[in-house]
Order: C-alpha cells, then structure tokens, then sequence
C-alpha cells in the first residue's frame, strides 16, 4: 500500500466519524458512538491490511465487507455465532430480529430515540456500510472528492428528520471531515505536476499549512464557514438543513425531553430514577383507568409491535371518532370527560383513556378506526393542553360470559401466531384456562399469572439475549423463570389467549398516577405500563390485568373472578414450565416513587462485559509470536550497525555487505556464496534492471569492499550513514523493480527470513547448551557416585 492510499485510509476514517457525529442529536447519550468507532476502525484496518497483500481493489472491498459481517456478528449476535465471531442461520435470525426492533424504535419513536441494541445496530451497521462506501472510493478507486456522496448521505438524515434541521456547527464537523478527505489527496495531486512552485522550495513546505496548498486551504475552510453562517443572516435562504440554536431538542437550549419508549424499551422508564412528572391531568371519573398511548396488535415472534397502514387524513380527532370497534348497544357505557396537560413527554402517539370519542386538541393529529390509536402528523406530544371525551364501557360478567364467538375477520387479524411458537406456551396455556367459556378462560389466565401461579414482578430480569421482551422465546423464559416486569406478564397472557382462539394485544401506556390535594392527577416515567386486551363479541376490547397487584393496582370489575382464587393448574401443566425451581425473591415496590431503581447497565458496560477476553488475549499472544522474528532482525541490524560506527573502516564495509545481503536474502534474491562482488553487481544489474542510482550505489559498495579485501588500508573510508543509504538505495530499488512478488515483500516486511534463521540458530544453540550441561550434570553425578563408592 502507497503513502497516499495510506494516508486517504485514514483520512476516510476519520471523515466518517466526524460525519457520524452529525446523528447525536437523533440518539440519547453517546455510548452508541463506541460501537461506530469500532465498525469504522474495522473496515479500515481490513482494507489498510488487505492492501498490503493483494492490489485488486474488489478483492478489497470483498474482505472489509466480510470484516464488517464478523465485526457486526461479534457486537450484536456473539452468543448464538460459531466460536462467538462466525455467522450461522441463528445469527441471520437474531440480526434479523434486532434490525427490525431498531427501525421500529426509529420509526414509532421522536427524536431523540433510545439506545437499544436494535437501534445501535441500525447505527453502527449503517455508518459501518458508509465507511465502506467511503473508503473504497477514496483509497481503492482514488477519487476523494466523490467519496463526499456517502458522506452527504449521513449528513441529510438527521437534517431531513429534526423539525427544526441541525444546528450549524455539525455542518462544519462534517464538511471538515470532507475537507480532509480531499486535502489528503491534493498534495500528491499538484506534485504529479512537477515541482510546487511557492515561497519555500523545500517540498515539505506542501504538507505544513504554511505551504504553498495554504491559499488552498484557506479558501476551503472559509468557504465552509460562509456555507454555515450566511444562511442565518440572508432572508430567503430557510434553515431546513442548518438552523440556527434550534428548540431545545435532544441535549439543546430547551432542555432535556422524556421520550416515553414503546413496548420495546418500557422497562427503562420503569427503571428511571427520574420522578419529574410528565403529563398532569383531571377528569370526571371516580377511578381513571388507564391512559393508552398506543396499541401492538401484530406478535411477529420476536415482539409485539402496531399494526402498520395509511391512515386517511380526514380522520381528524376534532371531528370526532368512529364507534369502539365491536362495542354493542347493549353494553352499559358512561360519558366521561379528561383534560390533560403533557409536559416533557415527546411522542407521535396521543396518550388518552380507551376508547375515545372525540379530543379537543390544536395540531394535525389523526386517528386509525381499527385501533382509535392516535397519531400526530408532524407534531407531537410535547407541552400539549387537550380535552378528551371518552366512554366508561363496563361489561357485566353475564355478558362477557355469554359473548358470542368473535367474528373471523378479527380472529384471522388479531389471533395470528408464528409457526415457530414453543409448543410448552400453548400446552401451559390449556392447561392453566380449562374447558370453560372464553371469559373463564380468561379469567384463569389472569389469576393465574397475577396471583396463583407463583410470579414474581421484577424489573431486574432481562429477556433471553438479543430477544425483546415480548417475544416467544422471552415469554417461555418468563413462564419457566417466574420472574418480569408488566411487559412479560401482559405478552404472556396475550400469546396464551391466541393459543385458545381468543383474539388479543398488548395496550401501552400509563397507569393513573397518584391524585393530589387539588384533585389533580400527576404521571411519571415510572408509571408507564403494558397490559393485554381481549376481545369478546358484541362488547370489543376488554383491559385484563395479570400484572400483581403491589404494581398495577385493583384490575377492573368485569375482570374479578367470582371466587377468591383460580383453581391451580395440573401438576402436568406447571412441570412443563417450571423445569427450574422458583427462588422467592423479596424486593421493595419498584413502582412506588420513593423505591430504589434498579439501574440498567450501560451500553459501554454491556459492551465491556461481553468483549472475549480470553480471545483477545489469544490473539495478542499470537501477534506477539509473530513478531519475534521481526524484533529479532531489528535488533541484530541494530547492534551490527552500532558496532560498525565504533570499528574500523573494514568492519564498517563489512556490516555493510552483510546487510545488504541479509535484506535481499529476506526477499528471495538468489546470493550464491561462491559469487564474487563484481558477479554479483552484475546480476543485480542485469536481473532486476536497476536504475543509475542504484547502479552507482551497488558500485559504490562493490568497491568499498575490494578495498577493504584486497587493498592495503586508505584513509578512514566512509562513514555508516553513507553506507546505510547505499544500501537502503539498492535494497529499494530492487523491490521497485516488479520482479518480487507483493506477498514476498510483505513477508520480508513483517516476518523476515533472517530473522527467522537467526532465532533457530539461537534455539539450536540453546539446545546444544542444554545438552551439554545434562551431560556434565551426568559425569559429575557418575563421578560423585564413584568417590563415594556407590554403583
């Protein structure tokens, strides 16, 4: 690899992650950063590696690709890959289901988003195929200037998704990455050209900011500069890419802003040490229920998400909504009114009581007829005043006992399951709600989970890795482990109710809050919930709740069971999931304001906690072998040219002869011993077509040599720096020349064969040593034994 491919390496590098930057304010924190550092400096060691060996650049780009894949798989899916790095069909699966859990993050989400894994596996997959882009066409295709399309690319991404566009400042992080990139190539570009002509005519003067490039340069950063400032001050120009101090998103003047996660990422805000309240609210309701942000009616496998659609922009809040899907007339209803007030809360999904009828609300914010989930379009949640009109629907046990069959439209919907659901869920499921009616059924579920079946809630429990919460395979550990949060208890009962035909989802939101003095509700983070919703016919979406009471409460009165507990399971049933014992687990109420939270480890120690020493450890072992026999050249070299400059004038041409001949022995050039000086001169000459210079400093040592030899003793002769150039001159020139092959230079760059011979002399030596003091070790006893008279 050249200086300039060297040099246009790490400069894309760079450039890459001074573009990456740019997505801070779409991310909270900054510990997803560590991640992009590390795909980007993979891609870039792979290619500054894979140049040293072979020159085709698509056999390049192919093994910074396959770096890349390694890298990802190590991050993100090391505990279901071979050996922790090689991928498999597990690790397509488990990629799979975090890229999918990361877009839906990003794209039910405000910024700025959580940092899950999924969402840093967006990040750093992303920034990691730029690099790549970058790179290849910068260093392997030589055209720095197009390498700014990628670039771009990251730049407009956070531009075209902040309301208010970025701030001016990553402009300038970004365009100088840019600038680098380009300004890395320009000096060998003007030197093709021939001599820079400027006030210095040393050619280092090109690489300092004081050389003739300066004007260059100055006038490309003040460029940049007039790029970011003068659209603040031109009418007309806007601010849809760059904005001035912007409103107060992410980290900005505004403060910080509480983005409420989806069923994804609910346990962080369970686990929130804040307890700053985020919505206040009054209403006419005895006993609130529940505010719903949004409703996850497709189980995937992998986890609960809402249903995607167009939803027509017609269907304005303001204009009232359309009737509670499957509600009756004969179901008993109550018109309540709710005013609230959202403070630092930001999201796309308006948090109301279910079902709504009609909100009062300023803004675009339409609603789907499916779900009566509420969407803003182009606006969100934040310092929000609404009043909303909704219904108190309560079903009576009779009715709901006597509910006919759902319709088959809504049971194909809301009933899907994947064909790869553990067979132990639906056989638990079965044997848990018996033969009754389907609001028997459900009821056992509920009580089951809630109170009979032995469940510990507990926000300390993390789902199998790489699953979310709410998949299959962590509602199977939740049934065997008896331990979750409210996202484990509502997934499991409404992955149970599909397996008996009773159409469910997943609700969430927020639970009512405490009630003040003033008669004032007040929510925090920590109030945020999930809870399941099953359909019954002729009466709609019915709330259960199988979370324990210590953290939801009292559930609704249609769904207490009329007797004090459910009947508990078969012995049969409860083997099946509980393959490993239940520990009792004791722990203060998460839920209240004044319990400890438990505190979610960081990404960095998440990351640090799974890095493969052992591996690493390994690996550096291996590098370390590997470069004995490089330390080994170095230093004989070293100490040989050091004792020359203390010889004589013989021992200095003497170092110098075997110096060349040890460096071209390294890279394979025939050196007969029988060969004289001169012979040797002219097949060097004649075989590697050495230029004049060359040519003069072979005949240089040539002579130097038949002096020293044959020659009585003439002045001092020439000291070590001149014959070290020599020699690196000729050594040059035949590795210039094309007649050695890249592979035999790279080995006599990294691992030489002289270094090689030198330390199996010193192991030979060694072992000749070991020997012979084992045999005078042995006359000495043999003798011993003989003076004392023993055989």
């Amino acid at each position: 690899m050249t200086s300039t491919q060297a040099r246009l390496t790490l400069a894309a590098a760079v450039a890459t992650l001074l573009a990456a930057l740019t997505l801070v304010p779409l991310l909270q924190g900054g510990e997803w950063f560590l991640a992009v550092v590390v795909v980007v400096g993979v891609v870039a060691g792979v290619g500054a590696g894979a140049r040293q060996v072979v020159r085709w650049w698509p056999a390049v780009v192919l093994l910074q690709a396959l770096g890349l894949v390694l890298c990802v798989t190590w991050l993100f899916a090391r505990d279901v890959a071979t050996w922790g790095l090689l991928p498999g069909p597990d690790v397509v699966r488990e990629l799979s289901d975090l890229l999918h859990a990361g877009l839906t993050v990003t794209r039910l989400e405000v910024p700025p988003v959580p940092v899950t894994r999924g969402v840093v596996l967006v990040t750093g997959g992303g920034v990691g195929l730029v690099a790549l882009a970058v790179d290849m066409i910068a260093a392997s295709l030589h055209r720095p200037a197009v390498a700014g399309l990628p670039l771009l690319a990251v730049y407009c991404v956070p531009a075209a998704v902040l309301p208010g566009g970025l701030s001016w400042w990553y402009f300038v992080v970004a365009a100088l990455g840019f600038l680098l990139l380009v300004g890395s190539d320009s000096v060998d570009r003007v030197r093709s050209w021939g001599r820079v002509l400027g006030p210095s005519s040393d050619d280092r003067g090109d690489r300092t900011l004081g050389g003739p490039l300066a004007g260059a340069r100055r006038l490309a950063v003040s460029s940049v500069l007039v790029a970011a400032v003068v659209p603040t001050f031109v009418p007309g120009l806007g601010d849809q890419l760059l904005r001035g101090h912007g409103s107060g998103h992410g980290n900005g003047k505004g403060g910080s802003i509480m983005v409420v996660n989806p069923i994804l990422t609910l346990k962080d805000n369970l686990t929130a040490r804040s307890n700053v309240v985020i919505v206040r609210y009054t209403t006419t309701a005895a006993h609130p229920d529940p505010l719903r942000i949004v409703s996850d009616d497709v189980f995937d496998g992998s986890q609960w998400s809402p249903s995607t659609g167009e939803i027509p922009r017609d269907n304005k809040v303001q204009d009232g909504l359309s009737n509670p899907p499957g509600l009756s007339q004969d179901v008993p209803v109550r018109q309540l009114r709710t005013s609230i007030n959202v403070l630092d809360l930001q999201q796309t999904y308006l948090p109301t009581p279910y079902p709504p009828t009609r909100v009062q609300i300023e803004g675009a914010w339409i609603y789907d007829s499916q779900t009566l989930n509420i969407v803003g379009d182009g606006v969100t949640t934040r310092n929000s005043r609404y009043v909303v009109d909704h219904l108190a629907v309560e079903p009576t046990a009779r009715q709901l006992e006597a509910a006919p069959p759902p319709p088959v439209e809504i049971l194909n919907t809301y009933g899907k399951l994947p064909a790869t659901l553990p067979r132990t869920i639906s056989e638990t499921a079965r044997a848990v709600a018996g033969t009754g009616s389907t609001y028997a059924k459900a009821l056992a579920l509920q009580e089951w989970l809630r109170s009979t079946g032995g469940f510990d809630y507990s926000e300390q429990v993390d789902p199998p890795k790489g699953r979310q919460a709410s998949g299959q395979d962590a509602v199977l550990a939740f049934l065997q482990n008896k331990h979750g949060y409210c996202v484990q208890f509502a997934s499991a009962m409404a992955v149970m109710a599909r397996t008996l035909n009773i159409p469910s989802r997943v609700a969430v939101g927020f639970l009512p809050g405490h009630q003040r003095a003033d008669h004032t509700y007040e929510i925090n983070l920590r109030d945020a919930h999930a809870w399941p919703e099953l359909y019954f016919g002729g009466i709609g979406w019915v709330r259960f709740e199988p979370t324990p009471s210590r953290r939801s409460g009292p559930v609704p009165a249609w769904a207490q069971s009329p007797t004090a507990e459910a009947p508990a399971p078969t012995a049969t049933a409860t083997q099946s999931v509980t393959s490993r014992p239940t520990r009792a687990v004791t722990r203060r109420d998460p839920g209240l304001n004044d319990a400890p939270a438990a505190v979610e480890p960081s990404l960095l120690d998440r990351i640090m906690a799974d890095i493969p020493w052992g591996w690493l450890a390994g690996l550096a072992g291996l590098a370390l072998l590997g470069g004995v026999p490089l330390a080994v050249e170095r230093l004989i070299r070293r100490t040989r040219w050091l004792r020359a400059a203390r010889g004589t004038p013989i021992a200095r041409v003497e170092a110098a002869w075997d110096e060349l001949r040890e460096e071209l022995e390294d890279l394979g050039v025939t050196w007969a011993a029988s060969w004289t000086p001169r012979a040797l001169q002219l097949r060097l000459v004649t075989d590697h077509a050495l230029p004049g210079s060359a040519q003069a400093a072979l005949r240089r040592l040539v002579t130097d040599l038949e002096h020293a030899r044959y020659a009585p003793p003439d002045g001092e002769g020439r000291d070590v720096p001149a014959l070290r150039s020599d020699v690196a001159t000729v050594v040059g020139a035949v590795v210039e020349s094309g007649t050695i092959r890249p592979w035999v230079r790279h080995r006599a760059r990294w691992l030489p064969a002289s270094g090689l011979r030198t330390l199996s002399g010193a192991l030979r030596r060694l072992d000749v040593a070991v020997n012979e003091a084992g045999r005078k070790m042995s006359e000495f006893g043999a003798d011993v034994r003989q003076r004392v008279g023993r055989p």
